[in-house]
């Protein structure tokens, strides 16, 4: 009964994800350079969703235990732009967001889903972690406080590679 149930969350999950009316999911962005300038703009952290929206099953547990969840919803509206990097295999997207998705999981060394990056508003880099058990109270304290002691010569060495990989692919569209 258990695994029918699991089944059940996760094909009614995909189909959320396949609409087109809700893709991105309402609240965040596929547009990272937009996504940017609204960080800097507010002073909100910039949470980079690397997902595979209709096919992970791990993306889809941290949908339903976190990201889908009011509290978080909440949480996120104050404090994070949210961006949804998506390597989906039954949703088209546009040539411009694929190339885009490519470049950013190139430039984060992305090597798995989910993949979760959390840089604050001037891309100075913050945390990298996934998928965590315990629902979103857990996730949120996880992403305010399980920060790793990155020196600051680190953290705008790496600002600085993702602005160049930006500059140099992205911005040029």
């Amino acid at each position: 009964m258990k695994t029918f149930s699991i089944t059940l969350f996760l094909f009614f999950s995909s189909l959320f994800f396949l609409s087109a009316d809700a893709y991105p999911p309402q609240g965040w962005t596929s547009d990272v350079l937009g996504a940017m300038t609204e960080a800097e703009e507010t002073g909100k952290d910039l949470l980079l969703n690397f997902t595979g929206s209709d096919w992970c099953t791990w993306c889809h547990k941290l949908w339903g235990e976190v990201f889908g969840t009011k509290e978080f919803q909440e949480y996120a509206e104050e404090n994070l732009i949210l961006v949804y990097l998506d390597f989906p295999n039954g949703i088209e997207l546009s040539d411009d967001v694929k190339k885009q998705n490519e470049i950013m999981a190139s430039v984060f060394g992305v090597q798995g889903f989910p993949t979760i990056w959390l840089m604050d508003s001037s891309q100075l880099p913050l945390m990298k972690t996934g998928y965590q058990a315990g629902g979103s109270t857990s996730y949120i304290r996880h992403l305010k406080e399980d920060r790793p002691d990155l020196d600051e010569a680190t953290k705008v060495e790496y600002r600085d590679m993702v602005r160049q990989a930006i500059k140099d692919n992205i911005g040029s569209w």
